[in-house]
């Protein structure tokens, strides 16, 4: 661990408590992301496919959000305040889902959070790399994936603690509010303006007309929308096809609230505490390789998680063995692409126009999170055999991510050598 130290520096103070404020942002996000599926079928009685196109509802939000979140943070109006309007967004959004019985108002509580979540991800990933170096940026990413995955993890198991002890689905949503609360206070108290200058509204605007005109921006984002598709189907539709399909699961738990807390627990221990521990680990072992090469890594981890979710469904004597790997092997693919997608756009983005990149990068999150939920909500209502072989075309999808990447290393290096021949 040897970057720590220069990441314990007084002047990289504000990448500490953006971790601590990811921590209680993904907390109380992740509680609701990871529950909403299972209580709006389960216990509500809405279809698959209607509670997808609940949570899809909140990535096209997303979209709007991540322009809000890009114009605001590049703007006069700086990093810190769009993170308070993030806070203020997400505490209605818990606020709504307390009332919510139906589709219409999962929908609004989803519109919600999107804009939350656009605001929140564009001020903050642009507010750490303003205070780092290019060699400690992937590190201090490294640190807020920690975060961002011991607080999914927090929200996981604290949602189903609750929800054994209360039964009652509300108390999950008052719980993420009190949460998002706590954010609120830290990004008062703690958070500072890291923006540099004092840009004027009609050059923030012309950011984002420089931004798409930039090839390599282009080519990730392509890619980067699959990988997002991939972090959505594990959070909003790999849980529901492990309840309905897990003869391990439905043999051992007696109620809706049992089987919730087993799936939780599952996914606490083997998806969020597993990335937990090795995150920093595989940053560190990483560091040294090409990001896109990185990338390369991850997309082959994410297909064969993928296969292997395919083979639950044909052994049921191994099923639960298969279900620990499964789940082992996409949270390393995870960990292995967090912190090294934004150290990317930070090498792309020029330093004036950081919010403006990482805006439109976040878009990717946004499609993603509206493609995976709808069409995994839409296979989860099909007969078993269609739901069973979403996944392997899942996993075969990977194969043209890897094709994107190739091409997008061959133009970053193309860009190198063009500016090394510019500089002689």
């Amino acid at each position: 661990m040897t970057y720590l130290p220069s990441l314990l520096q007084p002047s990289n103070r504000q990448v500490w408590f953006q971790a601590i404020g990811r921590l209680l942002y993904q907390t109380g996000y992740g509680l609701i992301q990871f529950y909403i599926p299972l209580i709006f079928v389960k216990q509500v009685g809405l279809s698959a496919t209607a509670v997808g196109i609940g949570i899809g509802s909140g990535s096209l939000a997303g979209v709007l959000g991540h322009f809000l979140g890009g114009y605001l943070a590049d703007s006069q109006y700086g990093r810190k305040k769009t993170l308070l309007v993030s806070a203020i967004l997400s505490i209605l959004a818990a606020f709504v889902l307390v009332f919510t019985h139906n589709l219409p108002l999962l929908i609004v509580a989803n519109l919600i959070m999107g804009l939350s979540a656009g605001c929140y991800w564009t001020a903050a990933d642009a507010a750490v790399i303003d205070v780092t170096t290019s060699e400690q940026r992937h590190h201090a990413f490294a640190i807020l994936v920690l975060a961002d995955s011991l607080g999914s993890g927090l929200g996981v198991f604290s949602g189903g603690l609750l929800l054994s002890l209360i039964h009652r689905i509300e108390a999950l949503f008052v719980l993420s509010g009190l949460l998002f609360l706590g954010f609120l206070v830290l990004i008062q108290v703690a958070i500072v303006e890291t923006r540099r200058g004092s840009p004027d509204r009609a050059n923030t605007l012309q950011g984002f007309a420089v931004a798409f005109k930039d090839q390599a921006l282009r080519l990730f984002v392509v890619v980067n929308v699959l990988f997002t598709t991939y972090v959505a189907l594990v959070s909003s539709t790999l849980p529901l096809y492990f309840t309905n399909t897990s003869s391990h699961l439905s043999s051992t738990t007696e109620s809706t609230q049992a089987s919730l807390a087993s799936i939780a627990n599952l996914f606490t221990w083997c998806y969020v505490g597993l990335g937990a521990v090795l995150q920093l680990p595989i940053v560190q072992i990483l560091g040294s390789l090409s990001k896109v090469r990185v990338l390369m890594i991850s997309m082959l981890l994410w297909g064969t998680g993928f296969f292997f979710v395919w083979a639950t469904g044909i052994d049921s004597s191994v099923q639960f063995a298969l279900m620990i790997a499964v789940l082992s092997i996409l949270s390393i693919a995870s960990v292995v692409y967090k912190p090294f997608a934004p150290a990317i756009i930070a090498e792309l983005a020029p330093p004036s126009l950081r919010g403006v990149y990482l805006a439109i990068s976040y878009q990717c999150w946004s499609i993603g999170y509206f493609i995976g939920p709808i069409l995994g909500g839409w296979a989860m209502d099909q007969p078993q055999n269609v739901a069973h072989y979403s996944w392997l075309v899942v996993s075969f999808s990977t194969m043209c991510g890897m094709f994107i990447l190739y091409f997008l290393d061959r133009r970053k290096n193309s860009a190198i050598a063009s500016a090394e021949v510019v500089g002689e």
